[in-house]
């Protein structure tokens, strides 16, 4: 008997699929740490929810501290951004040595994030951040790889954000104008920073910043079928376990490259098959075996994305669902519910941010899990 190596609703160690993304990660991170370079792009990977970009920002901080770079992980969205960073790094470098240098800058961006008892920094005119903010920042950041460096273990720095779309826009534009800055630092900065977020992150950070339409943002999308083969066999493989090619095509079908419903089937399938030993097989009798189960999840999913919804955003969901064919021009939605394009930017922004629907092309709406325009056709019929 073998645990699941599925992890649906975790944080995956391994993330088959995803290839081409680790091996750019991997080449930007080992230019830091082997060269000393200053990596001058912010990389953003953005995408739906359950495509599996925690996953990858967990990936690249196990390799960034593999080849010897210290890293900072954090969430957006829980305080200033800037502060909570700055309290990361303070957490991080208490063991180092020069104390006193990084706590300075410590407390100068916290003074500039308005943290409180640290006072507060106005940004002026509402298209730049403050000086004392960018240059607090900046300093931080250069100050913290370069000591880093001076442990013969540590080769820089690496700062992780998640769920960047959420970042305040003070700190989004305070990050942009000092990475610009510290491109042209007269003294080496091997740092490095990556970040991940929803598909309409880039709309969210480029209006805060305009200067961040030069980072760099990469797509995350559904799996290809024979990325969702691997995705499925690579960890089975592992423990001696083979899939059944009926059993396997049926999977690949039903969870229709979606991350997440991958590791769902996955694990289901498994439990199904009593947690099989090294030589056992995964069929299709296990398949129909755990279809029940992972209906059962599916269907939860889907039942808290339409809780989640407000009437308005109800509505918009309910016409895309009876739309044959996705992604849904936004002038149809209107057009059906008798009001300019410009009456649904406010809802549109909503499930945006909520991740119920994603903007593939400008002006266009679609779900971002598979199978949720049939729930919703099944609690909106009449």
């Amino acid at each position: 008997m073998q645990t699941s190596p599925y992890t649906p609703g975790e944080t995956a160690h391994e993330i088959p699929g995803r290839e081409t993304q680790l091996t750019d990660i991997s080449g930007l991170l080992a230019r830091v740490a082997l060269e000393g370079r200053f990596a001058g792009r912010i990389r953003v990977d953005v995408g739906p929810r359950g495509v599996g970009k925690t996953s990858l920002l967990r990936r690249a901080q196990r390799t960034a501290t593999d080849l010897g770079l210290a890293t900072v992980y954090v969430t957006a969205g829980n305080g200033t951004l800037t502060a909570v960073i700055a309290d990361e790094v303070d957490q991080l470098t208490r063991a180092w040595g020069h104390g006193d240098v990084l706590a300075q800058w410590v407390e100068e961006v916290k003074l500039s994030a308005g943290v409180p008892g640290f006072g507060h920094v106005e940004v002026t005119g509402g298209s730049g951040p403050a000086p004392q903010a960018t240059r607090a920042f900046r300093e931080l950041v250069a100050h913290t790889a370069r000591s880093a460096t001076q442990d013969a273990d540590r080769k820089g720095l690496v700062l992780l954000i998640d769920e960047f779309q959420a970042a305040d826009e003070d700190s989004l534009r305070t990050i942009a104008y000092a990475w610009q800055e510290l491109q042209s630092s007269d003294l080496p900065v091997p740092a490095a920073l990556l970040a991940a977020g929803l598909s309409h992150t880039p709309d969210v950070v480029t209006g805060a910043v305009t200067y961040a339409e030069r980072f760099q943002y990469r797509p995350m999308r559904d799996l290809e079928p024979h990325e969702t083969r691997e995705a499925l066999t690579a960890p089975t493989s592992k423990l001696g376990v083979a899939w059944a090619t009926d059993a396997l095509a049926t999977v690949v079908e039903r969870a229709q490259g979606y991350p997440y419903f991958v590791q769902v089937y996955g694990d289901e399938v498994w439990r199904a098959a009593g947690n099989p030993d090294p030589g056992d097989q995964l069929t299709g009798g296990h398949v129909h075996a755990a279809q029940g189960r992972v209906d059962v999840d599916l269907t939860e999913l889907y039942r808290t994305r339409w809780a989640k919804a407000s009437a308005r955003e109800r509505e918009i969901l309910a016409i895309m669902a009876a739309h044959a064919e996705l992604p849904v021009p936004r002038r149809d939605i209107a057009t059906e519910l008798g009001v300019d394009t410009t009456a649904l930017s406010m809802a549109r922004q909503s499930l945006l941010d909520k991740g119920i629907v994603d903007a593939p092309a400008h002006g266009m709406l679609a779900f971002t899990v598979p199978g949720f325009g049939a729930y919703v056709r099944s609690v909106t019929d009449s």
